[in-house]
Formats: structure tokens, C-alpha cells, sequence
């Protein structure tokens, strides 16, 4: 195992976030610390604020405004980013909304008709791409798609953070080489927007002892071209662990080098190890009166929409819909606010979101942290976590989470007993002094 580790951490930011609020710190920064296994430690906080992102995206949308000179423009991505920035979207001469998910066609976004991606040359020639992680993959899909017949429009292009990139890597440059940190821990954001294999690379010739670890939160097996599995890709360059957060099922086939892995090299270098939470924030709170019945948190992206409608349906005020980015009427919850509310909920709700993404969800582990009974919409990667009875039930359809509702609400006796089976497995298993145990031995046993 890796002794003591001097560690250095490079946190990016996601959107605009507070660093308390990121992932990295959340999920990675303090469950390492709080485990008592690392050496000293430094942190260096790679991001931009809201105001940026604003000035970015407005110059953004003028130039499409130009380009476009009062002829019609489809938007692609009917999701959270759309909603983030419908003001200035607004200002262009929408005349549909694209998406691939099938579920979303036939509905409505920002007013406009959701299509299908086929179906845009005979909406508009002009496409202003609405989404910050799937910018490039949608970019050169579309590209390859329609070739010179729509005139493509990005938001952010392949390097929105320009010359702040350079200050950032002389940061962590300078930093390596003074710190001389046994272990770099990397959490990224979006793929074109993180560090550059290269400049990754370069850190081993200035410091040949470091090793790095870093993880993918998440992953897209549909865009082919410029996005996530690109970033896979290089990712294996450099890394010396990657820590797959989400999905375990696909390593075999990547192992394999089944498609859309055939060109992924290294691949031994992976390991499914999701993430735990900061204990700080996310505990069981037994004494405390619970506030909410029945609660779904997060945003309304994606088929989790149709679950929110028909548990409000079913259950009126005894089910809640909290917190969540850019919902309308709703303002996000700060970290800690959202770990509180979660402590005080009975049954905590999760389904997935897109049909082309399967993942075990952040909030699994954080519901299971808080002692909070989960409900899991049933997917293979949360089922490699934990069986039914473990502080969680999965359901299928509508009938079966019904079914667990009812039963759960109507005994509390029982909901105690499963979550208390779920507190053992996770203060065994899940908890942050092992989680991060496991990972320093995957280092101290692994090879360049």
C-alpha cells in the first residue's frame, strides 16, 4: 500500500460551484482526508464563476445571432443547460429543440417542439449546440451527419477557459516541483475542458516518482467522436489509476476491446470504486423527527420528469421534489443544506435519467451514508453495490415503486430494518477510511 502520501490535489470546478460545493472536495477531497491514510496535502482549484460563464455565453449566442441574420435556428439539448440559459437563447429565432432522447420527442422545451436529431435540416440550417459536457461529441456527430448542409455553432468551443488554462497549469507546474507530492489525485470536469495529456505527461519527466490517480464520473457510449471516450483514451496515457465512479458492467467489454472500446489501451488501469461522501456532511441522523415522507432530489432532466409527475400524482404533499439545478422556481440546494434534508427524509426516491447512460448514482451513497431508506429505479451497476434488503429496494415500473411505498410507509418497523442491514454493509464496506484504503493499495501494488 502507499504510505502516507504527500498528495497533492487538482480540483476542478463543475459549472460554476463554490469549491466546498464540488464534487472533488465533496466526494474525493474530504472522505481522503477523513480517513487519516494521507501524508501533508496541498490543493490547487481549477474553475470560473457564474459571471464568466454569463459573458461567455452571451458573446457566444450574439455570434450566432449574426451568423444567422433572422433565419431559423434549431437549439440542440433539451436539458438542465437549456434551461440554465433560456434568457439568452431566447434572443435567437428558435424553431425547434433537438435532443436524442427518444422520450423527449413529441414534448415541448423553452416553447418550441423537442425533435429528433435526423429531423433538423428541415427546421433550420443553422444549430446553436446547447450543452457544455457533450459539446465536441455532438459537434463532430452532427458534423458527420449533415456535413455543410446546417451551420454548426458551439457555446464554448474546445478550450473556453483560454489563457487562464496556461496560468493554471504554471500553478500545478511549480507546485509539483516544490511540493515533490508522492501522489497526484486529479478529479476532472468536462472532457475538453480538462488538462491536457501532454501537460500530464510532462509532470512525470519533472517529478518521475508521482504517481496519479484520477477517475471518470461520467461516460457516453453514443457520441463516438470528441467526447468521453476520447478523454478515456488519453486518460490511460497518463494515469497510473483510474477509478471508474458509475458504471462497472462495461470494463469487461472494455477490456475485451469490444465497441466503442477497440481503440482503449491499458485498460487494467480502471477499477469500479464509487465514490463515498464527506462524513462531515453526510451521516445518519436516527434521533432526528424525519421532515419528508417521500423525496426525489435533483433536477428534472430526462425521463426522471415523468417519475416526478406521477409521484406527485400519487402522493400529493407527501412527496417532495427538492433541490436540483436550474428548476424553475427552485434555487439549487447548497451541500450542506441538501445533506440535512436528506438525513430527514423516510424514502429517498432515485431513477436514471437517460436512456443512453445506466449509472449507480451519487445519490445511492449519499442515501446510504445518511441512513435514509433508497428506493433504486433497477439498473446492473447500483446491483454491484448492493443487494435488495441493504438499505435499499429496487423497482422496475411504476406498480412495483408503488408497492414499496405503500409497504414502507405503512410499517416504519421494517424500514428500520432494512436501513440498519444497509448502515452495516456501508460502515464495513463504504465508508471513507476503506474506500481510500482500497484505493492506495490498487497504487502500491500497481505498475507503470
Amino acid at each position: 500500500m502507499l504510505s502516507a502520501p504527500r498528495t497533492l490535489f487538482v480540483i476542478h470546478r463543475f459549472d460554476a460551484k463554490p469549491l466546498s460545493d464540488s464534487a472533488g472536495v465533496i466526494e474525493v477531497l474530504k472522505p481522503m482526508l477523513a480517513s487519516g491514510l494521507l501524508g501533508e496535502h496541498r490543493v490547487i482549484s481549477l474553475g470560473r464563476d457564474t459571471e464568466d460563464y454569463l459573458a461567455l455565453i452571451e458573446a457566444a449566442v450574439e455570434r450566432a445571432a449574426q451568423a444567422a441574420a433572422g433565419a431559423p435556428v434549431v437549439i440542440y439539448g433539451a436539458g438542465a443547460h437549456t434551461r440554465q440559459f433560456t434568457p439568452q437563447l431566447g434572443r435567437l429565432r428558435i424553431t425547434a429543440v433537438a435532443d436524442r432522447d427518444p422520450s423527449l420527442w413529441g414534448t415541448r422545451c423553452m416553447g418550441h417542439p423537442v425533435i429528433a436529431p435526423d429531423q433538423i435540416p428541415a427546421h433550420a440550417q443553422h444549430v446553436v449546440i446547447s450543452s457544455r459536457a457533450y459539446e465536441q461529441g455532438i459537434l463532430q456527430d452532427l458534423a458527420a451527419s449533415f456535413g455543410n448542409t446546417v451551420r454548426l455553432h458551439p457555446l464554448y468551443g474546445p478550450n473556453p477557459d483560454g489563457e487562464m488554462r496556461a496560468a493554471r497549469e504554471t500553478e500545478i507546474r511549480e507546485t509539483v516541483e516544490a511540493f515533490r507530492p508522492d501522489l497526484l489525485v486529479h478529479t476532472p470536469v468536462h472532457p475538453h475542458e480538462n488538462l491536457s495529456a501532454e501537460f500530464l505527461l510532462g509532470l512525470r519527466d519533472l517529478h518521475p516518482a508521482l504517481r496519479i490517480v484520477t477517475l471518470w464520473w461520467d461516460y457516453d457510449e453514443a457520441a463516438r467522436h470528441g467526447s468521453y471516450l476520447d478523454y478515456e483514451r488519453e486518460t490511460l496515457r497518463w494515469a497510473d489509476l483510474v477509478i471508474e465512479n458509475s458504471n462497472g458492467t462495461r470494463l469487461e467489454r472494455m477490456r475485451r476491446g469490444d465497441p466503442p472500446y477497440e481503440h482503449h489501451r491499458n485498460c487494467d488501469k480502471v477499477f469500479f470504486h464509487p465514490t463515498v461522501f464527506d462524513p462531515a456532511l453526510f451521516h445518519p441522523e436516527p434521533e432526528a423527527e424525519p421532515r419528508y415522507d417521500i423525496a426525489l432530489f435533483g433536477s428534472s432532466v430526462g425521463r426522471r420528469r415523468e417519475w416526478i409527475d406521477r409521484l406527485s400524482r400519487r402522493y400529493g404533499e407527501r412527496f417532495h421534489h427538492l433541490g436540483g439545478t436550474y428548476e424553475s422556481g427552485r434555487a439549487p440546494l447548497p451541500v450542506a443544506d441538501y445533506a440535512a434534508a436528506l438525513r430527514r427524509t423516510r424514502i429517498c426516491v432515485n431513477t436514471q435519467t437517460y436512456p443512453f447512460r445506466t449509472q449507480c448514482k451519487g445519490k445511492v451513497r449519499e442515501a446510504l451514508a445518511c441512513g435514509v431508506l433508497l428506493l433504486e429505479e433497477d439498473n446492473p451497476e447500483t446491483r454491484l453495490l448492493l443487494q435488495p434488503g441493504e438499505g435499499i429496494e429496487y423497482f422496475s415500473d411504476e406498480e412495483s415503486l408503488f408497492a414499496l411505498i405503500d409497504r414502507y410507509l405503512a410499517d416504519d418497523t421494517r424500514r428500520r430494518g432494512t436501513v440498519a442491514r444497509g448502515q452495516a454493509v456501508w460502515r464495513t464496506e463504504r465508508n471513507a477510511a476503506a474506500w481510500t484504503r482500497a484505493l492506495l493499495e490498487r497504487l502500491g501494488n500497481g505498475r507503470r
